[in-house]
């Protein structure tokens, strides 16, 4: 306990400093990173980098949220109905797509983003919200089949045959047995991807260019810059840009564990 209490306040330190100093001068900053100097608090930063004319939060909250949400509705429910089917059938075809599948989870994105992006280019896709929405429903597509997959076979398919003796079709059988009991997969699911489509930093940058869309992590580039020193704009920048997904992962972190290891039947 004692070791995991010191970890977690080592892991605490960076996102102590770059709260605090959201709210300091830059001369307080350079004097004293890690002091609160009460009486010297200030919104200012947020202000400015708020109404910033290089980085529009809105804009960039706006098509962030875009593009989570609908890689989020089309891979969920892709993925759910393809787990459903490779779960119940593990023999011939259907085991060789989900080894398949698998693989797709061991080729880090950076590796295939050039053969990417001339797929975009060729359909008129690239430097488009809708290309970068493509490439995440593929990309993300194997590690949710792989985390259904796994949990819907811990459901007896007791209720499949009890459903089917009642007339029910496979869509059916689905959709209103199978499908609520994946909840606490499916948030499990939902916080991965939000995560990681929030943070991404590479492939909205190389897939937008020097189009007019920007994403959180790419509007930041744009609001900092290679060579900006302005340590209190900098903060203000992470600050609106790490507090939603913060807020997020707070309000689901307690499904987050039994997503992944608890299953909705037991014996």
């Amino acid at each position: 306990n004692s070791l995991l209490t010191i970890l977690a306040f080592i892991y605490m330190v960076p996102f102590y400093i770059a709260f605090i100093n959201t709210f300091k001068t830059e001369r307080d900053i350079f004097d004293s990173p890690m002091g609160i100097p009460f009486r010297r608090l200030t919104f200012d930063n947020l202000t400015r980098t708020f109404n910033s004319p290089n980085f529009n939060v809105l804009r960039a909250y706006y098509f962030t949220i875009l593009v989570v949400m609908i890689t989020l509705v089309t891979v969920g429910l892709l993925s759910s109905m393809m787990s459903y089917t490779l779960s119940r059938n593990r023999r011939g075809f259907y085991k060789g797509a989900y080894l398949l599948l698998l693989a797709g989870l061991m080729i880090p994105i950076q590796v295939i983003l050039i053969p990417l992006i001339q797929i975009l280019k060729t359909v008129r896709l690239v430097l488009t919200v809708p290309g970068l929405i493509l490439v995440y429903i593929a990309w993300y597509m194997p590690f949710t089949a792989f985390v259904l997959t796994g949990y819907i076979g811990t459901i007896s398919t007791q209720l499949d045959e009890s459903a089917t003796i009642d007339g029910a079709n496979p869509f059916l059988i689905f959709f209103r047995i199978i499908f609520p009991l994946m909840k606490p997969a499916l948030t499990s699911v939902i916080i991965f991807i939000t995560v990681w489509t929030w943070n991404d930093f590479v492939t909205p940058l190389v897939i937008f260019g020097s189009s007019t869309y920007y994403t959180v992590t790419t509007g930041i580039y744009r609001a900092i810059g290679q060579y900006t020193q302005k340590w209190d704009d900098v903060f203000a920048v992470l600050f609106f840009a790490a507090t939603p997904l913060a807020v997020f992962y707070l309000a689901l972190q307690r499904h987050f564990i039994s997503g992944l290891t608890e299953g909705s039947l037991k014996g």
